[in-house]
C-alpha cells in the first residue's frame, strides 16, 4: 500500500515521503496513529511540497552548522559565575547563560532545544556539551566555568 507520512517514522521515512508498506501495517498502525495518509494525485504533490519544504531546512541546518563549526571549533565558551570556596556553583548554569556566552563569542545565536547538556552543570571547571542542529548533525563544544572576580 502506498501511503505518504505525515510525521517522522524510525526506519520508514521521514515526513513527506511517499513509502510503500503492507496493507495491514498502514491500516493497523500508520493510519489509526495519524503518520501516514494514503498517496492520491493530490496528496502526492502536497508530499512533494513538504518534501521541499523539509530539504530546504535541512540544508539551511546543515549551512547554520558549519558555521557554528567554524566558529566554534577549537574553542571553548567561558561563563564565569559565583561559588563556593570548594568550587560548586550557587545556582546551576541555564541554556540560557550558554547560548549568550556562545552569541558573545561567535555572534550566532542558537536556539535554546539545540543544546543537549548530559547533567546539570553545578561546579566549576571544564564541561562538555552538546550542540544537536539536527538528528545528523552534532557538534561538542568545550564549556569553561571560571569563579566571578572577587570569589
Amino acid at each position: 500500500m502506498k501511503l505518504i507520512l505525515k510525521k517522522d517514522v524510525t526506519a520508514l521515512g521521514k515526513k513527506g515521503d511517499v513509502i510503500s508498506v503492507a496493507k495491514g501495517y498502514a491500516r493497523n498502525y500508520l493510519l489509526p496513529n495519524n503518520l501516514a495518509t494514503e498517496a492520491t494525485e493530490r496528496s502526492l504533490l502536497e508530499a512533494e511540497r513538504i518534501r521541499e519544504v523539509r530539504l530546504g531546512k535541512e540544508k539551511e541546518n546543515e549551512n547554520m552548522a558549519l558555521s557554528l563549526k567554524e566558529a566554534l571549533e577549537d574553542s571553548h565558551i567561558v561563563i564565569s559565575q559565583s561559588s563556593t570556596d570548594e568550587g560548586t556553583l550557587y545556582a546551576s548554569i541555564t541554556k540560557e547563560q550558554i547560548i549568550n556566552a556562545i552569541e558573545k563569542f561567535s555572534s550566532i545565536r542558537v536556539e535554546e532545544d539545540l543544546i543537549v547538556l548530559p547533567e546539570p552543570i553545578k561546579e566549576i571547571g571544564l564541561h562538555k556539551l552538546i550542540l544537536e542542529i539536527s538528528s545528523e548533525i552534532k557538534l561538542e563544544i568545550e564549556l569553561e566555568i571560571v569563579p566571578e572576580a572577587g570569589n
